[in-house]
């Protein structure tokens, strides 16, 4: 009776919980109350569906079968790992509060479970995400008994413990938990507290700081890291015999280390005592071959912003070193050490995609900063020296649902997208940020790239009212409130009146910069009356930066710039703009810049390089592209 009661509770109390994202909470037993045979292959079969649909990464419909496999089988033996999986699912959709309360549930009730150890770190990192740092250290200490003899996890705490103790504002606690973790872990896994511990060091800790951590650590890489960080703190600061004096002693300690080329650039701006007369750039762009004309593109960018036509733009002489990548990416990476010898300050480029993957490599290894304009995804997060200035797939998309939600209050949605690399990547990219803004996707639909007939997709995307009349044209229950179409305006151009021929209307439509074309307004007119795009650049912006921008442009090249001069502008331009202001070296100037206004709406860099931005909101009105608002 007592366990009856029991159950019967903490059912009541996890059903009187519920989430607005993924799915609602679902109720579970105890664990003594489970059964431990093996489950039965129907059991077994229902637990593998939720389970391919979490392995394909479709996170509403894999909770939604795990929540019913619960509510069916409340005993069975894998009734944990199905309220596991649904912590992981609420961890994934960024409701981390969620996450919290399922992982609870499973240390609470289940404490035989085999899901119990991975639970508890999961649930550490729910409580990391949610600002209770405490709370995440103390549910984090609890496995470190238990994982003596196993060094990867072993490591992978120790690191989380620099995390809280950073997260909390106690430097000192954060870099002993950082060293102790490079000493203990396994040599491929030490990278990770190396940059940790560089990470901590970059941030604008007081000097008595930096001195503390040099006597503690003398002797050590992070004792002569400290003494730079001093140096150049100091020397910001205008106390340029100290900065000299500090410096010196760490050039002698640093000479095999891979930072050594930083204290080398900062002893030679003490020596100086002033800014650089000179700054190098290279570039690294297809000059020759198919990709001609978009390496044209770039350098005509960069030789603008760099001052070719108008030298007194900066206050000190800017060269520019040009290389040619031919499209091949072994040229690419030769091209990085043959600028690196040249001694450049860091490079701009390359364009293409498999280019710039070799060059990054090549750059990280060189220490050269490196600005590439590729849109390869993750490729700012190949090193430290490695920054992207680029529209990428995930910024559109998120500039796009946030206007959606925020200002249409739009939260059903379809999609109609490609069936190729480009179009699965946005669908699932926007599915994404739908739910974790809260909305649903209601339906998707896929065309190949030779279709030009979309009656049947369009169709299948709605139910149609029957009429009483058989003459009348049936009508379509329409449940969304959007439809995101990522493609370019001359696919567009095809299916949007189409959807109107259907009776698709009042519904919003929503697409990618493959959208901003005058030939959109041209060729498709009312169909697209009112639809939203996002774009990287405007050249008809009311911003004073970007009109002075396209003037400036058309009246050196007789052309108006695109998106990728303004990108190629704007990677020039924020380089010696921050060498400029800073004096720093090129890659802390340039992740300690503020306040730049780009004509590409970049803003900055990131900790891990990617670029900053707030895109330009597009529409139709009354037969003409304009911007919504602008990009401040």
């Amino acid at each position: 009776m007592l366990r009856r009661a029991t159950i019967l509770f903490f059912t009541f109390v996890l059903l009187s919980l519920l989430w607005s994202g993924c799915v609602p909470r679902p109720s579970i037993k105890e664990d003594r109350a489970r059964e431990v045979v093996p489950a039965p292959d129907t059991i077994k079969r229902e637990y593998k569906t939720a389970w391919d649909a979490y392995e394909r990464e479709e996170w509403k419909t894999a909770a939604r079968y795990f929540q019913r496999f619960i509510t069916r089988y409340p005993r069975s033996s894998l009734t944990d790992d199905a309220l596991y999986y649904i912590g992981e699912i609420y961890l994934k959709c960024g409701d981390y509060s969620a996450a919290a309360v399922q992982f609870e549930s499973l240390l609470q009730h289940f404490p035989s479970s085999s899901k119990y150890q991975e639970a508890q770190w999961s649930l550490a990192n729910s409580y990391f995400e949610m600002g209770r740092h405490k709370k995440a250290l103390k549910t984090a200490r609890q496995l470190f008994p238990s994982v003596e003899d196993r060094p990867l996890w072993r490591g992978r705490l120790l690191v989380f413990f620099g995390d809280c103790h950073a997260a909390m504002d106690d430097p000192m606690a954060a870099l002993s938990w950082y060293a102790r973790a490079r000493r203990e872990l396994l040599p491929e896994e030490r990278k990770v507290a190396r940059e940790r511990i560089f990470t901590l060091l970059d941030k604008d800790l007081p000097p008595h700081r930096y001195r503390e951590i040099d006597v503690i650590y003398r002797g050590t890489f992070i004792s002569t890291y400290a003494r730079y960080r001093l140096a150049q703190l100091r020397f910001r600061e205008g106390k340029v015999e100290e900065a000299r004096d500090v410096l010196r002693g760490a050039l002698k300690e640093a000479s095999g280390e891979e930072f050594y080329p930083l204290l080398e650039h900062l002893w030679g701006e003490i020596q100086r005592g002033v800014r650089a007369e000179e700054v190098v750039l290279g570039c690294i762009l297809p000059l020759h071959g198919r990709a001609k004309p978009f390496g044209i593109k770039a350098l005509r960018g960069i030789q603008l912003a760099m001052g070719a036509f108008r030298p007194e733009r900066w206050p000190f002489n800017v060269k520019l070193v040009i290389w040619d990548s031919q499209g091949d990416p072994s040229r690419a990476k030769e091209g990085v050490r043959m600028l690196a010898k040249e001694g450049v300050t860091a490079i701009i480029g390359p364009i293409l995609s498999h280019t710039a993957r070799a060059a990054a490599g090549e750059a990280e290894d060189q220490k050269v900063p490196l600005v590439t304009l590729s849109p390869l995804k993750g490729i700012a997060q190949k090193g430290r020296y490695i920054f992207q200035n680029s529209l990428t797939h995930a910024s559109q998309v998120k500039a796009l649902v946030r206007y959606a939600f925020e200002e249409l209050d739009i939260v059903t949605y379809a999609i109609i997208y490609p069936e190729n690399p480009y179009g699965r990547t946005f669908k699932k990219l926007f599915q994404q940020e739908v739910e974790r803004s809260g909305g649903e996707l209601i339906v998707a639909a896929s065309y190949t790239d030779e279709q030009t007939d979309f009656g049947d997709l369009i169709k299948g995307m709605v139910e149609y009212q029957p009429t009483e009349d058989p003459k009348e044209k049936p009508k379509p229950i329409i449940n969304f409130g959007a439809i995101f179409i990522p493609d370019d305006f001359k696919k567009i151009n095809l299916l949007v009146p189409q959807l109107a021929y259907y009776d698709i209307v009042d519904v919003k439509l929503l697409g990618t910069n493959g959208w901003d074309s005058p030939e959109l307004v041209r060729d498709s007119g009312k169909f697209v009356e009112g639809a939203v795009f996002v774009d990287g650049f405007f050249r008809d912006s009311s911003l004073p930066r970007v009109r002075y921008f396209v003037r400036d442009f058309e009246k050196t090249f007789n052309t108006s710039p695109t998106l990728l001069e303004a990108l190629s502008f704007d990677s020039t331009m924020v380089m010696l703009e921050a060498i400029s202001n800073t004096g720093l070296p090129c890659r802390e100037a340039l992740l300690s810049l503020q306040g730049y206004a780009g004509v590409s709406g970049l803003k900055g860099f990131d900790h891990d390089g990617e670029g900053i931005r707030r895109l330009f909101l597009l529409t139709v009105s009354h037969g003409r592209i304009r911007q919504i608002s602008p990009t401040e």
